[in-house]
């Protein structure tokens, strides 16, 4: 069953329950997009995320389309940056130890 980003926010949305930091069991094994696909998801919603102040909804919903590509690609062996780099430096490598994972945590974040 494939998920949309929306859909997958409604459900989380409608559970009102806290999520474990990490997935039990994979959330997107089924997702046919590319590696490359997911990247290029992820850079476009940070556009809209990171480079506008507003709390609009469609603001809100590029930030947490962000998070669900992330832990997409993490769940492919991808992660976004290390634990020492600055943000400017952050780049997409397969993960090691040091690197930065996106956490199901952030999803029920809404400040």
């Amino acid at each position: 069953m494939r998920l949309t980003t929306l859909g997958l926010m409604s459900m989380i949305a409608a559970a009102g329950c806290h999520l474990p930091a990490q997935a039990d069991e994979p959330l997107f094994d089924e997702a046919t997009e590319s590696d490359d696909r997911l990247k290029e998801l992820h850079h476009d919603a940070g556009d809209l995320c990171l480079r506008n102040p507003s709390r609009d909804v469609e603001v809100v919903v590029a930030c947490k389309a962000m998070i669900i590509y992330g832990l997409a690609l993490n769940e492919r062996g991808w992660c976004h940056g290390r634990h020492d780099e600055s943000n400017a430096e952050k780049d997409w490598h397969i993960c090691e130890s040091g690197s930065d994972r996106f956490s199901l945590d952030h999803l029920t974040d809404f400040q």
